[in-house]
């Protein structure tokens, strides 16, 4: 079971699970819900956060931030160039994920485009002058079924379990465009993207703008689904041991079926749609590899349509960032990972630390 290694308790798992829904809220709101004292709020979170264990981000929409391709590419790479790949993948602007990987592929990266051109740029240029990579296959998503950064949902006790939901609904299919976001609305996305916590009295003075303007606009952006305050756990500090990428073939006519029993799987937090190899490609968290063998012979298994299914085990996240508006924030990460860490040396650094 998840937590074993992290000292979690039920307020702490309750405190985890209010801020699911909204990583801006305040102490004084999650006392409120809880029943808590405020102190004993802000000492448990302090905590939840100088550990790592959850980190405030900002989910901006890719489309109202005017990129209209995303992108799962599959990197193949000659022997003994894994990390040499990976670090040049960190390094690139357009790409937000980097994971060396199990399976068909050594590593795999996910990135936002402004469109198909810049897509092709990308690989004709800066994969094709990557030393190292002797393949690569891209898949180009469709629409998202499924985007959470809910993880404590399938382990929260019986008497939170009414508060966990879904962190982010909808965002991918936004009608937004560029367009319609102002200096002011992209300067605020990204001094959130740098903090995403800090009060609106702070962001008036970090951008010199009046504190009745950022509440405005904040508000316009949240109720257009432009941006989603969310946390994002550390899956690791949590106790989930291995994390999946999985591609989906499904027989014709059989995608929304299977989407739709997939997308209820606890387990998993994201569930797209895409072009080329797979039909369909998902991301997973499971404590060790019993469960997710238990997920790859029930769920799967009873999942209509499928017509075959590849797992990618997650041996290293070298990079996992939401800070889309690379041009003012080109590398911050969602939850601080070192480069060269792998998934033990993360869990047993959490542990130290405590």
């Amino acid at each position: 079971m998840p937590f074993e290694n992290t000292r979690l308790d039920e307020i702490d798992m309750a405190i985890v699970s209010e801020m699911q829904s909204d990583g801006r809220r305040s102490v004084t709101d999650i006392a409120k819900a809880l029943g808590l004292h405020r102190n004993t709020v802000s000492t448990r979170l302090r905590r939840l956060l100088d550990e790592r264990i959850i980190t405030p981000a900002i989910y901006a929409s890719p489309p109202a931030l005017g990129y209209h391709t995303i992108a799962t590419i599959g990197i193949s790479v000659a022997p003994g160039e894994m990390d040499a790949v990976a670090d040049r993948m960190v390094s690139l602007t357009n790409i937000h994920y980097v994971f060396v990987c199990l399976g068909r592929y050594d590593v795999i990266i996910w990135g936002l485009f402004r469109d198909q051109d810049e897509l092709h740029g990308f690989i004709t240029r800066e994969l094709g002058n990557t030393p190292g990579i002797v393949g690569t296959e891209a898949m180009v998503s469709l629409g998202m079924s499924k985007l959470s950064f809910a993880l404590l949902n399938s382990h929260l006790p019986s008497s939170y379990g009414d508060r966990a939901e879904e962190t982010v609904s909808g965002l991918a299919s936004t009608k937004h465009s560029v367009t319609d976001l102002d200096e002011q609305d992209l300067a605020i996305v990204g001094e959130l993207q740098r903090d995403a916590r800090q009060s609106v009295v702070g962001l008036a003075k970090a951008l010199g703008i009046h504190r009745n303007s950022v509440t405005a606009k904040l508000k316009r952006l949240s109720d257009h689904g432009t941006v989603k305050a969310v946390i994002a756990p550390n899956p690791m500090a949590l106790g989930y041991q291995v994390m999946v990428a999985m591609g989906i073939s499904t027989l014709p006519g059989a995608i929304d079926a299977a989407l739709d029993r997939l997308k209820s799987g606890a387990n998993i937090h994201s569930v797209a749609t895409c072009t080329g190899r797979y039909d369909i490609m998902l991301w997973g968290f499971f404590c060790d590899q019993e469960e997710l063998y238990g997920f790859i012979r029930r769920e799967l298994g009873k999942t209509p349509g499928i017509r075959n299914a590849e797992a990618m085990v997650i041996l290293r996240v070298k990079k996992m960032s939401f800070a889309y508006l690379t041009h003012l924030h080109s590398c911050e990460t969602a939850w601080p990972v070192p480069s060269t860490c792998d998934l033990g040396e993360l869990n047993r650094a959490s542990a130290s630390s405590r």
